[in-house]
């Protein structure tokens, strides 16, 4: 007999912590589940006399990442196997307890239970998920709710862990885009400050008394050099303000609408954004259609998800537009809607087929996505071997001419 320490939820959400003998771990976990309680947590008894034991736990306690937020990925997998639960058999709350069980994320886990609690006394599963608040985006409850009404609760479960995969499919390739250009601007001024800052300097302590008249191009180098120890440092004081300010406008509700609007301005950024948002429009509103949702009720769930406050608005004034008795074709015709998404939503609504337009329309433009993404990596990668190429160039010719000329006397 073991004594295992145990934190756990009653039916009423009541945190308890205490100990209880069993076995082994399984047999623990069902003495809890045999006394209707809930667990957060079984830690097995620990043998002081071995380090390794001392240490596993000390490290399993310690892991931050079990304390972060769940991943897009992590939901995806929870809503596939709840799914799977669900087609063998168990009930919705056996399959709630189980996956509790076995999401490593401690948020994720207690608001799953948190869900189970609710459901207990008598609440709806798509409430109780609503209830989470951001644990879970909106188009999750919109969604249970509708299956819940049509009993196609696994269907939509699966269809739901398609589109957020999808999504996150398609932020990746956005991130990969925004991230590639970043690195290589942060390596090619790490060469520049490395050139300005460390080799330039000593070169011209060594050149220093041998010529009085250097080349052009030597003494710009030397130049540079000079301007930036003496104001590199606020340079960078500058530009790193700069980035906080613009991080901290972008949690502000104006600050945010004012980023967005510019980055949607801008040549290739602009263009994955909206790419990446007109993806995420036909998926998604495929699948809210497919699912009993009204055109209105899936903008508004649009709206929620969509990160870019821009688009966000243009699918509200869509909605705002329905509203009045207008056509979803009218409340797209917003200049930062591709006119092909106008032009294919129109061929939709006249044909009765707006899902499947949708659906092809989240298609095309996550394929196109990807060809921009490849396209733009490829336009960066030689323009920033030349720039840096361009910044050794330049030090390696002022180099070479100086020398040339104090050899020559």
């Amino acid at each position: 007999m073991h004594t295992y320490r145990y934190t756990a939820l009653d039916q009423l959400g009541r945190k308890q912590s205490g100990q209880v003998n069993a076995q082994g771990l399984p047999e623990a976990r069902t003495q809890l589940r045999n006394k209707s309680l809930y667990i957060l947590d079984v830690s097995p008894p620990l043998n002081f006399l071995n380090p390794f034991s001392v240490l596993g736990a000390i490290v399993g306690k310690l892991s931050p990442g079990q304390y972060f937020s769940a991943s897009d990925s992590e939901k995806v997998i929870l809503f596939r196997q709840l799914a799977l639960m669900l087609r063998s058999g168990n009930t919705l709350t056996q399959g709630l307890e189980v996956c509790a069980e076995m999401t490593e994320k401690r948020s994720l886990s207690h608001s799953l239970l948190d869900v189970l609690i609710r459901i207990r006394s008598g609440s709806s599963f798509a409430s109780a998920l609503e209830e989470q608040g951001s644990a879970f985006p909106p188009v999750v409850s919109k969604l249970i709710a509708s299956a819940e009404v049509s009993g196609e609760l696994q269907a939509t479960l699966e269809r739901l862990a398609d589109n957020l995969e999808r999504n996150a499919a398609v932020k990746r390739q956005l991130m990969s885009s925004l991230a590639y250009p970043t690195v290589l601007f942060l390596a090619a001024f790490g060469v520049f400050m490395g050139l300005a800052l460390g080799i330039v300097p000593k070169f011209a302590k060594m050149l220093e008394g041998k010529s009085q008249n250097l080349p052009a191009i030597t003494q710009a180098m030397l130049d540079t050099s000079a301007w930036m120890i003496d104001y590199g440092a606020w340079l960078g004081g500058s530009l790193l303000g700069g980035v906080l300010a613009i991080l901290v406008a972008y949690t502000t509700q104006p600050g945010k609408a004012v980023i967005d609007r510019v980055l949607l301005r801008m040549p290739i950024i602009g263009s994955s954004i909206r790419t990446s948002g007109m993806a995420q429009l036909g998926w998604t509103m495929s699948m809210l259609l497919s699912s009993g949702l009204t055109v209105l009720e899936s903008l508004r769930v649009m709206s929620s998800i969509t990160n870019n406050l821009r688009l966000a608005q243009c699918f509200e004034k869509a909605g705002s537009d329905i509203l009045t008795g207008r056509s979803l074709t009218y409340g797209l015709q917003q200049p930062h809607i591709p006119v092909m998404v106008q032009h294919m939503t129109g061929i939709g609504e006249r044909s009765g087929e707006l899902e499947h337009v949708m659906s092809e329309i989240g298609k095309y433009y996550q394929h196109n996505a990807e060809i921009r993404i490849k396209a733009m990596i490829a336009m960066i990668e030689p323009a920033m071997t030349l720039v840096v190429g361009g910044m050794v160039a330049f030090v390696y010719i002022g180099f070479f001419k100086a020398m040339m000329q104090v050899s020559a006397g």
